[in-house]
Protein backbone atom coordinates (compact mmCIF):
# COMPACT_ATOMS: atom_id res chain seq x y z
CA UNK A 1 0.00 0.00 0.00
CA UNK A 2 2.81 2.26 0.75
CA UNK A 3 4.56 1.56 -2.71
CA UNK A 4 1.12 2.83 -4.62
CA UNK A 5 0.65 5.92 -1.84
CA UNK A 6 4.30 6.85 -3.37
CA UNK A 7 3.50 6.00 -7.06
CA UNK A 8 0.67 8.14 -7.14
CA UNK A 9 1.97 11.00 -5.26
CA UNK A 10 4.79 11.01 -8.12
CA UNK A 11 1.94 11.24 -10.70
CA UNK A 12 0.37 14.06 -8.80
CA UNK A 13 3.75 15.74 -8.61
CA UNK A 14 5.22 14.98 -12.91
CA UNK A 15 1.53 16.77 -13.52
CA UNK A 16 1.74 19.48 -11.06
CA UNK A 17 5.09 19.85 -12.95
CA UNK A 18 4.08 19.44 -16.85
CA UNK A 19 1.41 22.46 -15.46
CA UNK A 20 3.77 24.91 -13.83
CA UNK A 21 6.10 24.39 -16.87
CA UNK A 22 2.87 25.14 -19.89
CA UNK A 23 2.32 28.19 -17.44
CA UNK A 24 6.13 29.41 -17.11
CA UNK A 25 6.09 29.26 -20.92
CA UNK A 26 2.86 31.09 -21.41
CA UNK A 27 4.03 33.65 -18.57
CA UNK A 28 7.25 34.27 -20.27
CA UNK A 29 7.49 33.72 -24.08
CA UNK A 30 3.62 34.41 -24.50
CA UNK A 31 3.14 36.93 -21.84
CA UNK A 32 -0.14 35.89 -20.64
CA UNK A 33 -1.47 36.79 -24.18
CA UNK A 34 -4.02 33.31 -26.01
CA UNK A 35 -2.63 34.89 -29.69
CA UNK A 36 0.55 35.59 -30.80
CA UNK A 37 -0.89 38.08 -32.46
CA UNK A 38 -1.67 40.21 -29.78
CA UNK A 39 1.90 40.26 -28.63
CA UNK A 40 4.62 43.00 -28.92
CA UNK A 41 7.27 42.53 -30.76
CA UNK A 42 10.28 43.32 -29.56
CA UNK A 43 14.15 41.96 -30.41
CA UNK A 44 16.70 42.56 -28.12
CA UNK A 45 19.64 41.63 -25.89
CA UNK A 46 20.58 42.74 -22.68
CA UNK A 47 23.98 41.56 -21.92
CA UNK A 48 25.00 43.86 -18.96
CA UNK A 49 23.31 42.56 -15.33
CA UNK A 50 21.03 44.68 -13.61
CA UNK A 51 20.88 47.28 -16.65
CA UNK A 52 17.97 48.99 -17.31
CA UNK A 53 17.69 51.33 -20.63
CA UNK A 54 14.94 54.04 -20.84
CA UNK A 55 11.88 51.89 -21.73
CA UNK A 56 11.80 50.07 -18.73
CA UNK A 57 13.19 52.94 -16.62
CA UNK A 58 17.12 53.62 -15.55
CA UNK A 59 16.42 52.37 -11.93
CA UNK A 60 17.02 49.34 -10.14
CA UNK A 61 13.81 47.53 -10.77
CA UNK A 62 13.29 45.21 -7.62
CA UNK A 63 9.61 44.40 -8.51
CA UNK A 64 10.90 42.79 -11.97
CA UNK A 65 13.48 41.14 -10.24
CA UNK A 66 11.32 39.62 -7.41
CA UNK A 67 8.78 38.55 -10.08
CA UNK A 68 11.81 36.47 -11.76
CA UNK A 69 13.04 34.89 -8.64
CA UNK A 70 9.68 33.92 -7.69
CA UNK A 71 8.72 32.38 -10.81
CA UNK A 72 11.38 29.86 -10.47
CA UNK A 73 10.94 28.78 -6.55
CA UNK A 74 8.56 26.05 -7.81
CA UNK A 75 10.81 25.29 -10.73
CA UNK A 76 13.55 24.50 -7.85
CA UNK A 77 11.22 22.38 -5.71
CA UNK A 78 9.87 20.15 -8.43
CA UNK A 79 13.52 19.12 -9.10
CA UNK A 80 14.21 18.28 -5.89
CA UNK A 81 11.01 16.24 -6.19
CA UNK A 82 11.24 14.70 -9.16
CA UNK A 83 15.29 14.43 -9.42
CA UNK A 84 16.13 12.69 -6.13
CA UNK A 85 19.39 11.86 -7.49
CA UNK A 86 21.59 14.33 -9.06
CA UNK A 87 23.45 16.46 -7.09
CA UNK A 88 23.35 19.97 -6.33
CA UNK A 89 25.73 20.93 -9.52
CA UNK A 90 23.04 18.94 -12.08
CA UNK A 91 19.97 20.83 -10.58
CA UNK A 92 21.49 24.34 -11.09
CA UNK A 93 23.03 23.71 -14.34
CA UNK A 94 18.97 22.45 -15.28
CA UNK A 95 17.85 25.87 -13.84
CA UNK A 96 20.70 27.90 -15.86
CA UNK A 97 19.68 26.10 -19.13
CA UNK A 98 15.80 26.36 -18.61
CA UNK A 99 16.05 30.11 -18.18
CA UNK A 100 18.98 30.50 -20.35
CA UNK A 101 16.23 28.39 -22.93
CA UNK A 102 13.35 30.76 -22.56
CA UNK A 103 15.44 33.92 -22.72
CA UNK A 104 17.06 32.89 -26.42
CA UNK A 105 13.58 32.10 -27.14
CA UNK A 106 12.23 35.17 -26.37
CA UNK A 107 14.82 36.90 -28.87
CA UNK A 108 14.56 34.24 -31.81
CA UNK A 109 10.45 34.89 -31.20
CA UNK A 110 10.98 38.43 -31.18
CA UNK A 111 8.76 38.18 -28.14
CA UNK A 112 10.66 40.25 -25.44
CA UNK A 113 14.34 41.13 -24.37
CA UNK A 114 16.82 38.40 -23.45
CA UNK A 115 18.37 39.68 -20.65
CA UNK A 116 21.02 38.05 -18.56
CA UNK A 117 19.43 39.90 -15.53
CA UNK A 118 16.53 37.10 -15.89
CA UNK A 119 19.00 34.45 -16.37
CA UNK A 120 20.51 35.43 -13.08
CA UNK A 121 17.11 36.17 -11.06
CA UNK A 122 15.53 32.84 -12.57
CA UNK A 123 18.35 31.27 -11.36
CA UNK A 124 18.60 32.49 -8.25
CA UNK A 125 14.38 31.36 -7.31
CA UNK A 126 14.99 27.85 -8.67
CA UNK A 127 18.18 27.92 -6.16
CA UNK A 128 15.92 29.00 -3.41
CA UNK A 129 13.20 26.33 -4.17
CA UNK A 130 15.63 23.54 -3.74
CA UNK A 131 16.77 25.84 -0.20
CA UNK A 132 13.15 25.88 0.70
CA UNK A 133 12.61 21.68 -0.31
CA UNK A 134 15.60 21.45 1.98
CA UNK A 135 14.47 23.39 4.79
CA UNK A 136 10.72 21.90 4.74
CA UNK A 137 12.32 18.07 5.08
CA UNK A 138 14.33 19.48 8.19
CA UNK A 139 11.48 20.79 9.48
CA UNK A 140 9.16 18.02 8.69
CA UNK A 141 12.15 15.79 9.78
CA UNK A 142 11.17 13.09 6.92
CA UNK A 143 11.21 13.46 3.38
CA UNK A 144 7.36 11.45 2.64
CA UNK A 145 6.17 13.81 5.48
CA UNK A 146 7.88 17.37 3.86
CA UNK A 147 6.99 16.04 -0.21
CA UNK A 148 3.29 15.53 1.19
CA UNK A 149 2.80 18.83 2.60
CA UNK A 150 4.34 20.42 -0.11
CA UNK A 151 2.27 18.36 -2.98
CA UNK A 152 -0.60 19.67 -0.65
CA UNK A 153 0.49 22.74 -1.00
CA UNK A 154 1.32 23.00 -4.78
CA UNK A 155 -2.30 21.19 -5.36
CA UNK A 156 -3.48 24.60 -3.65
CA UNK A 157 -0.99 26.78 -5.34
CA UNK A 158 -2.27 25.04 -8.64
CA UNK A 159 -5.83 25.67 -8.23
CA UNK A 160 -5.82 29.09 -7.06
CA UNK A 161 -3.41 30.22 -10.64
CA UNK A 162 -4.90 28.72 -12.30
CA UNK A 163 -8.44 29.84 -11.25
CA UNK A 164 -7.28 33.43 -10.74
CA UNK A 165 -6.06 33.41 -14.60
CA UNK A 166 -8.54 32.19 -16.07
CA UNK A 167 -10.90 34.82 -14.08
CA UNK A 168 -8.62 37.14 -15.51
CA UNK A 169 -8.93 35.81 -18.85
CA UNK A 170 -12.91 35.84 -18.83
CA UNK A 171 -12.74 39.17 -17.48
CA UNK A 172 -10.43 40.76 -20.73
Amino acid sequence: MEERKKVGLNCLVQFLFAVYLILLVWIILFKLQLSIHELDRIRGINLIPFYYDNEIGTGFQLKEVLENVAIFIPYGIYLCMLKKEPGLWVKFFLILMTSFILEVLQYILAVGGTDITDIITNTCGGMAGIGIYWSAVRIFRSRNRAETVIVVFAVVVTILVTGGLSVLLMAN
